[in-house]
């Protein structure tokens, strides 16, 4: 409410109260000097205004408000618990009357308490108070989408079909230096900043200020976040495509990926600082978070320097020298680093809500965190020092990082056991449990990898270490993407997922 009207009681209306001063911002409230005639007279022009009814209640009335209650029914005939919902994180989800979903659901998601939650919603409806006044949608309400249709534009242009051109080339010259080394690299780069961090940066904006039961630091600096990671990979992916046809193509590179830093710093600076104010106990899936951002950082500094070192390689042996040395450990740290951290983070926190998995142990969860973060650390130090000293019996060690990334990913995952149908699902499910079925996939394929090197008398190829990426950059992360965006984006646009297709097709 706004003015004297956010003071006044349903008494003082009673009163036959004249609402005045009136503000500016205060178009829900009756003219100035106008009387409204009690509870009735308020309703009515709360109904005329709003575009919804106000209810009053019984005992009755509120003993009916139960777990299974949908959240559109209780606001619709109660506005004024959507207050309570806000104060949970509810904010701007699922437009005027909130997501599809039972108030059970929403105090899984939201990692409230349920019966904590039903007893406040009963107060409020049972209360004489006014509901809030409809608000037009926030930045931080509705920032992921700009986020989300950034990162489809990109994959659909940038990543999956211009991959498929590059294979396609790949496969009428008959050998994998068919293609120019800086085309693979800006592929690689569109598919990493552009899908996957937007979508990252987008989820994030959105659900965790949510999650912690606050609200986001600083939303305007999200919009400018936005604008400096799109142009940042339209500039660099621009840069490194025109490598041999552009005398502006390093310049324009450069300052691309300067662009991705500052938008990453201002990204990762501001869900720091959302989760300090929210003051929130530092769980295990807060921690994957974290480190996830600092790989962010990290990958984004490095993913400068290797594209000045390969831009400007004096021959083609130094260029093969940086790709050949230093390219591995960026995707790493992208892949290893960022993406899988982030999925197992939220993957931790959302995925027993969602779908009944049980909740992995903390003890359990904060050793995965430790033994995945060795994992990733040793296998970027390793094949480094190995390619710096060209010794072998470092190269052996990879195999013990490898299967330390395997171990701490099953830590999380065993529980949950996805191999068998999940105890709750909807159309999203059959994307979550493929994805994990992808990231199996490549963690034995990279344990197998001294195998094939064995069988196959190769010290290294091309087809077998793209097939790992592959499977889990597409396998893996794309179809968490997919997932989570089915079950996510209907939610927040207030959309029944049940009048929606099944994604079979």
């Amino acid at each position: 409410m706004c003015g004297t009207c956010a003071a006044s009681t349903y008494a003082t209306y009673a009163r036959r109260a004249t609402c005045a001063p009136i503000t500016a911002d205060s178009a829900h409230c009756p003219p100035p000097g106008k009387p409204v005639d009690g509870r009735k007279g308020w309703d009515l022009y709360w109904t005329k205004m709003s575009g919804y009814p106000m209810h009053r209640t019984d005992s009755s009335t509120v003993a009916a408000v139960s777990s299974d209650t949908l959240i559109p029914d209780l606001l619709r005939a109660f506005p004024q618990a959507r207050a309570v919902f806000d104060r949970y994180g509810l904010r701007g989800c699922g437009g005027q009357f909130g997501p599809v979903e039972t108030i059970a659901f929403f105090a899984r998601t939201h990692g409230v308490d349920e019966q904590q939650l039903l007893r406040e919603l009963a107060a409020a409806v049972a209360d004489g108070s006014p509901p809030p006044a409809p608000t037009a949608p926030r930045v931080a309400d509705t920032i992921y989408r700009r986020f989300f249709l950034a990162g489809i534009f990109i994959v659909l242009t940038a990543g999956a079909t211009w991959g498929a051109w590059l294979l396609w080339r790949i496969g009428l010259a008959g050998k994998f230096t068919g293609i120019s080394i800086h085309d693979v690299n800006a592929h690689g780069h569109a598919q990493i900043f552009g899908w996957v961090g937007l979508f990252i940066m987008g989820f994030a904006y959105q659900a965790f200020p949510r999650m912690w039961h606050t609200d986001l630091v600083a939303p305007r600096a999200a919009v400018a976040a936005f604008a400096l990671m799109f142009a940042g990979i339209v500039a660099g992916t621009a840069g490194m495509t025109l490598a041999h046809s552009w005398s502006g193509a390093l310049p324009a590179a450069l300052a691309g990926g300067a662009a991705e830093v500052l938008a990453v710093l201002i990204f990762a600076a501001q869900i720091l600082l959302t989760f300090q104010r929210s003051r929130r106990a530092f769980e295990p899936y807060v921690g994957f978070a974290a480190a996830a951002l600092l790989w962010f950082v990290a990958m984004s500094v490095m993913s400068v320097w290797h594209t000045y070192t390969t831009m400007t390689a004096p021959t083609r042996d130094a260029l093969l020298w940086y790709v050949g040395t230093y390219q591995a450990p960026l995707r790493d740290m992208q892949i290893h680093g960022l993406a899988l951290f982030m999925i197992l983070g939220v993957s931790l926190r959302m995925l027993p809500p969602l779908f009944g998995l049980p909740h992995v142990p903390a003890p359990r969860a904060w050793l995965a965190l430790g033994v995945l973060m060795a994992a990733v650390v040793g296998e970027i130090v390793i094949f480094i020092w190995y390619r710096w000293t060209g010794s072998y019996a470092l190269a052996a060690l990879l195999f013990a990082a490898w299967a330390m990334l395997a171990a701490g990913v099953a830590m999380i995952a065993a529980p949950w056991r996805l191999w068998r149908p999940l105890p709750e699902s909807d159309r999203s499910g059959k994307f979550v449990r493929a994805a994990w079925g992808w990231l199996a996939v490549s963690l034995l394929m990279l344990l197998a990898f001294p195998l094939y090197q064995r069988i196959s008398g190769e010290a290294f190829s091309h087809a077998y270490y793209g097939a790992i990426r592959h499977a889990i950059t597409v396998g893996f992360i794309s179809l968490m993407i997919m997932g989570f965006a089915a079950k996510v984006v209907p939610t927040l646009n207030g959309i029944d997922t049940r009048s929606l297709t099944a994604l079979w097709g």
